[in-house]
């Protein structure tokens, strides 16, 4: 009689389960290498940022016959244009210090929310009070306008349009001699006044900015200030509204 020998389902189960390891550590090598360049690609990514330096570039030549004002009307306010912004930077030579804040506004990725030059306008009272259309804030205060910048970028923005920023940056000096708040937050490059690009009526405007206030204003420490017209103030160095 022919004598068949059983297979040895120990010796398989063993197979399988080194199979079964194998496979494993293939698909955790291959999810780990790829994490791995992944990784470096943002590495990458973040050293250009920071090494790669945003020079100042001054504005095309203005043809001729084509003039420019200095100052534009804009829904009712006046607003220092680039042409006295470029004006204000050769005055003292401050082109070199101008260039590391929008370097500065570059890798914090919020130099594209509002042209740079506009947070630098002190506001659109200037010629009635004779001061500087334009101030630079000292460097030690720029931290403080990267998250007013974000909020505008994903919050205001979405919900109404680009905006123009009438008033950022103030001296003490303006400040007080516009009549202004002793604490305000544009002192400390925090708050920005500022009306919609769009064609709103305040009617429309009003109930969307406060929307956005009661919804997200806590999350970002949000200021909220509306003034005459579509005119409003945002910060985000205290939670409040008036």
């Amino acid at each position: 009689m022919e004598i068949h020998e059983s297979e040895d389902h120990e010796f398989v189960d063993i197979h399988i389960e080194r199979r079964r390891v194998i496979w494993i550590s293939a698909v955790v090598l291959a999810g780990i290498i790829a994490l791995l360049v992944l990784t470096m690609d943002k590495v990458r990514e973040l050293g250009e940022r920071i090494v790669t330096p945003r020079e100042y570039i001054p504005p095309k030549s203005i043809p001729k016959g084509i003039e420019i004002p200095d100052v534009y009307d804009i829904k009712g306010y006046a607003a220092a244009s680039p042409k006295a912004f470029d004006r204000f930077l050769a005055k003292q030579d401050f082109r070199e210090i101008f260039a590391r804040l929008q370097h500065f506004l570059y890798i914090n990725e919020v130099d594209g929310v509002v042209p740079s030059f506009q947070l630098l306008r002190q506001g659109s009272d200037w010629q009635t009070i004779d001061e500087p259309p334009f101030a630079l804030p000292p460097e030690e205060s720029w931290e403080s306008m990267v998250n007013t910048l974000r909020l505008l970028q994903e919050e205001i923005v979405p919900r109404i349009g680009p905006v123009t920023v009438l008033s950022g940056w103030r001296t003490d000096r303006y400040n007080a001699k516009a009549g202004g708040s002793k604490t305000s937050k544009h002192m400390h490059f925090c708050g920005l006044d500022m009306v919609p690009e769009r064609d709103f009526t305040r009617e429309e405007l009003l109930p969307i900015l406060r929307d956005i206030h009661r919804k997200q204003g806590k999350k970002w420490n949000m200021g909220l200030g509306i003034y005459k017209g579509v005119r409003f103030h945002v910060d985000t160095c205290g939670y409040r509204r008036w």
